[in-house]
């Protein structure tokens, strides 16, 4: 007869992470040396497909610590007031091959988790020393403890956030879970959690989320001074650095954007929705402006986006729990008091869109569950949609382009 293996005995099968990579200084003072936009979106492509992580590795090359959260939503100024370095950790795109993680999580899953776990198998998340996963999903809630298991000795989190929002017990109920989280993040290095330093990290993320919404605002009014995926670049290398960093950044990529001139073009104003987890690939972002696509509404990179501010007035981790339950942003991974329907037709009145594009990650449930409800209210208002699947390392495009060619002309046309 067989003897069955604990799962307890299996040994660790991390190996050494790659040589190479991107080698920045310590106080990452590259940011300070970028000029134009240009040279600003340059630098975060490079940043953001580096699977090697080359800010965390100069952050910690002093001893100073770093954390990696899932996506898609994490209280990041937790572990910036314990003195850590918030990473958000959305696989690797297409910068390596899956060849480990298919065995333990099997073939039909999304990209995203299958590269993330790549990522530690190959050595490469060992800069981290802790890992963090909002129960977003049941895969996001089986990768931790398949974490647990491949990086032992590194602290993994599961955190459990609310879904019920009329409750009385909501607020204390997420409190409770910060607290937990800080705790954690406590035995993985960080330093002990104050109120007074915790209120100044949401002084940083709310300067943070005001420069982003900024951004946003300025793509939404003017889509030709900033293509989609230069913005989303500017954007998403913030996920890369200290939140002080990124403000820096963003101050300069703003003030840049004053002098820069493009032409206008005759394109037709699109919102995306669906890929909020996983992320698609550059390509494809580049691939809707070709086909004459202004993207002037989407939900990449909503962790930046989450809520506009956290209040510095009352006990401060019961203010970060409330500013999470009380502005609810629809996605498929939370369920929120307004409905999917409307939240969508909202979205596309204030932004103006004269349609939807649908871009969900192959094997996301709670995307492609949204989408039967989106369509619904978006047929009822006649306006009009295209849905388009997509994986992290997709490469053929030719019948992307064909649908979304032709679902440009049938607005420009019709």
């Amino acid at each position: 007869m067989a003897r069955l293996i604990p799962l307890n005995a299996v040994p660790p099968v991390a190996e050494p992470a790659p040589a190479g990579g991107m080698e920045l200084s310590d106080d990452l003072a590259e940011v300070s040396r970028l000029g134009t936009v240009e040279e600003m979106v340059a630098w975060a492509r490079e940043v953001v497909q580096d699977p090697t992580f080359p800010t965390v590795r100069a952050w910690t090359r002093s001893g100073r610590k770093a954390v990696a959260f899932f996506p898609v939503y994490t209280p990041q100024e937790i572990a910036h007031a314990m003195g850590m370095l918030p990473v958000l950790v959305q696989g690797a795109g297409e910068s390596i091959d899956i060849t480990r993680a298919d065995a333990p999580l099997g073939s039909f899953l999304c990209s995203v988790s299958k590269s993330t776990l790549e990522l530690a198998l190959t050595g490469r998340l060992d800069p981290f020393s802790a890992f963090v996963f909002p129960y977003i999903c049941d895969v996001s809630r089986n990768l931790e403890g398949i974490f647990s298991r491949v990086l032992p000795g590194r602290p993994t989190h599961m955190l459990h956030l609310p879904q019920n929002f009329t409750s009385k017990a909501t607020v204390p109920y997420l409190t409770h879970e910060y607290g937990r989280l800080a705790r954690q993040l406590e035995a993985a290095g960080g330093t002990p959690l104050t109120p007074e330093a915790l209120r100044h990290s949401f002084s940083v993320f709310n300067e943070n989320r005001a420069l982003v919404r900024e951004l946003v605002e300025r793509k939404r009014r003017e889509p030709w001074v900033l293509s989609a995926t230069e913005a989303y670049l500017l954007v998403r290398v913030g996920n890369f650095l200290p939140r002080e960093r990124h403000i820096e950044l963003l101050q300069k990529a703003l003030s840049a954007l004053d002098g820069r001139s493009r032409s206008r073009k005759d394109s037709v104003r699109v919102a995306i929705v669906g890929p909020f987890c996983e992320q698609p690939t550059l390509d494809l972002l580049d691939l809707l402006e070709e086909v004459g696509c202004y993207v002037v509404e989407d939900e990449l990179q909503m962790l930046l986006r989450w809520y506009r501010e956290v209040p510095s007035t009352g006990d401060p981790l019961t203010e970060l729990a409330r500013a999470y339950v009380e502005n609810p942003v629809d996605l498929g991974v939370r369920a929120t008091p307004t409905t999917k329907g409307a939240a969508v037709l909202e979205r596309v009145r204030r932004s103006g869109a004269q349609g939807v594009i649908f871009l969900t990650a192959k094997f996301c449930e709670p995307a492609l569950e949204d989408v039967v409800l989106y369509r619904r209210a978006l047929d009822e208002a006649k306006v009009p949609y295209l849905h388009l699947e997509f994986e992290e390392r997709s490469s053929a495009y030719e019948q992307s382009r064909l649908q979304l060619e032709t679902f440009v002309e049938s607005i420009l046309f019709e």
